[in-house]
């Protein structure tokens, strides 16, 4: 009797001490563009209807990340994950794949849930969620684009603004004011797409634009991604 639950003491010992020795961390992917997508992370596989892929237990430093759409293969490449953190990262087609923030699975001894919804106010530690951008900054970015007079270089300065800042639609609908044809419109609208945080309001887009055919052709647009 003593001799097995000396067995059981060593055992257990060994299982804790290779638990501690051996980190983890998670990876979750998101797809804001709609469609039947399937995620890898090495031998892992995860489907999701609400575009949202969780990976756990993950234990290699560099896994690869492969993006599947309707069984065809779209991106595919080695991430590297820091030990004991939960990576968010974000896949588009326009944009690729990003890191949108990397997150301690701790807080203060407690597991994180999820943190996908930005429970994390500021933990002090350095870690950023993209928001969008703030009242003055859009102002600011408006007043810069408003001033340039040729229509090529205003709508470069627009997506330069959009490629460096994540904007609400409601900042999206006054953008689209700054160009004074459709064209234009449809064009910042499509590229600015994959950087509105709140894309469920996106349907308000097609009523920025003056044509009824631009506007079905935005409501088609949409429905498709």
């Amino acid at each position: 009797m003593k001799r097995l639950v000396l067995l059981f003491a060593v055992m257990l010992q060994t299982a804790l001490t290779f638990g501690q020795s051996r980190s983890t961390s998670e990876v979750f992917v998101e797809i804001p563009e709609r469609g039947n997508y399937v995620v890898y992370l090495d031998d892992d596989f995860a489907g999701s209807s609400k575009g949202r892929f969780r990976f756990y237990d993950v234990y290699r430093n560099s896994p690869t990340l492969v993006v599947k759409k309707d069984s065809v293969e779209l991106f595919r490449r080695r991430i590297n994950v820091a030990p004991n953190t939960r990576m968010i990262v974000s896949y588009s087609k326009r944009s690729g794949l990003r890191n949108v923030v990397t997150l301690p699975i701790f807080d203060r001894g407690q597991y994180a849930l999820d943190d996908w919804d930005r429970s994390y106010a500021g933990n002090g530690a350095g870690f950023e969620y993209e928001e969008a951008m703030t009242d003055e900054e859009f102002k600011d970015a408006m007043t810069v684009i408003n001033n340039e007079m040729f229509p090529k270089n205003k709508l470069a300065l627009a997506k330069t603004t959009l490629k460096n800042s994540m904007i609400t639609t409601n900042q999206l609908l006054v953008l689209m004011k700054a160009f004074p044809f459709d064209e234009d419109k449809v064009e910042v609208a499509h590229y600015a797409y994959a950087r509105v945080t709140d894309r469920k309001n996106f349907i308000k887009v097609p009523k920025a634009l003056m044509s009824l055919f631009a506007q079905e052709d935005m409501i088609k647009w949409i429905s498709k991604q």
